[in-house]
């Protein structure tokens, strides 16, 4: 079966997912959505979208269903190589150390578990690091929206293409392998690992009060959510940590104006490095913090007038000047949508403004800023990519644009873009007082990008 979303029926299939459970679909997953739809008319026997709309919108279960059928994603063992490296050699240590000398009970949460390979990985790396001393109380809860990834995780068994990046040795020390190709996970971690149905939107966070966590993994959760879920989620994750405890996030996502509650933590150097971050508090910083709180690159190099652009060479350098009485009269405008979180009519306002003054990168750039802001990657890349061609010192475009190449699963470009945004931030002078920045410095930015470019120098081909 085909079917095909109109506008108003993919339009109220959005309202229903964003508020069953914060997902934002934008126009280039409506096709893969009419796909999942077909599927549950084909289970349901519904005669059409409006009747399977109307069935979905009052019965529980199946919304279930459809969330299961919209949710699923594949991921595999040891996913990340620089992460899983991060947390073997720094993070999971520092907290078993903590533990140690606290009770000698830690938590771990993997919020979004999916089919529970992150879940058991994080188990595995526990138990090879677990000092051979009685008492130890060591938790992995893994949570998901899915009730079929769920099931997936407690059955335990996976195909060779889930465990492609485990070594040999790890293969024969965790897994069972059967005569079918298959690998089952043994007794020892899944007894590490407690799974919960767990809504991360609509829930509080799944811990008794007063009860915090060592470290949370919410790895690629957050591209499905919009800027306003995403904020309320890390506000939770926030608070089920105890102080001094790490937050890790998918490659392609930040908190960069979404919260300054954390710190930013580089593990790592060169291409090997990866960044996690942290509640602050706790035992003392090991690495180098800046005065005002910010972790600082270990061992990189200093950084020189020759990497960067100064402000003097790009005001040498040629732009696009439209008259001053055209610029400033509807640019603040759209600033001002952007501010009050108007993000539709922002797009709309930019894009009249780039209709009649196409040559102007700043109204490409807002408008890519306000369909970001919507989850719109798909349609904020042409605008973010004109924006960059215009003014190729465009810093905070460059930084938008590989965050939207690394949500669409392009890292090297994502990467290029990243090196392209510390290059050239502050080089356009009114980069210091953009509301973007949110009273954080240039330099704050400059910094992640930097570490950014690193970690998807890392990032396994898909």
């Amino acid at each position: 079966m085909t079917v095909v979303l109109t506008d108003e029926e993919f339009g109220q299939l959005r309202v229903l997912l964003a508020r069953a459970a914060g997902l934002a679909f934008d126009d280039a997953r409506r096709d893969g959505l009419a796909y999942s739809i077909a599927e549950r008319l084909r289970a349901t026997g519904s005669r059409d979208v409006t009747a399977y709309l109307a069935m979905v919108s009052t019965v529980a279960a199946e919304r279930q269903k459809l969330l299961d059928e919209v949710t699923i994603q594949e991921t595999h063992f040891f996913r990340n190589p620089p992460q899983v490296r991060a947390m073997r050699s720094h993070i999971l240590p520092e907290l078993l150390s903590h533990a140690d000398a606290h009770g000698r009970r830690l938590r771990v949460w993997s919020a979004g578990c999916s089919t529970g390979e992150e879940a058991y990985s994080t188990a595995m790396m526990l138990r090879d690091l677990l000092p051979a001393k009685a008492g130890w109380d060591v938790k992995v809860v893994a949570t998901d929206v899915s009730e079929r990834a769920l099931a997936a995780a407690r059955e335990a068994r996976y195909g060779a293409r889930a465990v492609q990046l485990a070594t040999p040795e790890e293969i024969a020390r965790f897994f069972y392998a059967h005569a079918d190709g298959t690998y089952q996970v043994r007794p020892e971690i899944c007894e590490m690992v407690e799974l919960r149905h767990h809504n991360l939107v609509t829930e509080p966070v799944p811990f008794q009060a007063g009860e915090t966590v060592d470290l949370v993994l919410c790895r690629n959760v957050t591209i499905y959510f919009s800027r306003e879920t995403t904020r309320a989620l890390i506000q939770r994750l926030y608070s089920s940590l105890r102080d001094g405890g790490y937050l890790f996030l998918g490659h392609s996502e930040t908190l960069w104006q979404i919260s300054a509650d954390f710190r930013l933590v580089t593990l790592g150097t060169g291409d090997a490095s990866a960044f996690a971050y942290r509640r602050p508090g706790g035992t003392p910083e090991r690495r180098a913090a800046l005065p005002d709180g910010r972790a600082a690159l270990p061992d990189s190099e200093p950084r020189t007038a020759s990497r960067r652009i100064s402000v003097w060479e790009a005001l040498a350098r040629p732009r696009v000047l439209l008259p001053a009485a055209s610029r400033p009269a509807s640019l603040p405008v759209v600033r001002d949508a952007l501010a009050n979180g108007r993000y539709a009519e922002a797009a709309e306002l930019a894009a009249d403004l780039a209709a009649g003054n196409p040559m102007l990168a700043e109204a490409h750039y807002l408008r890519g800023l306000a369909l970001v802001n919507q989850r719109q990657d798909s349609h904020a890349l042409l605008e973010l990519r004109k924006a960059v061609y215009l003014d190729p010192y465009a810093g905070l475009a460059h930084f938008l644009l590989a965050g939207v190449l690394a949500r669409l699963d392009d890292a090297p470009a994502a990467a290029r873009e990243y090196r392209a945004a510390a290059d050239t931030l502050g080089g356009d002078p009114g980069d210091a007082g953009a509301a973007e920045l949110g009273g954080r410095s240039v330099n704050d930015l400059v910094i992640l990008c930097e570490q950014l470019q690193g970690q998807l120098a890392g990032v396994e081909p898909r």
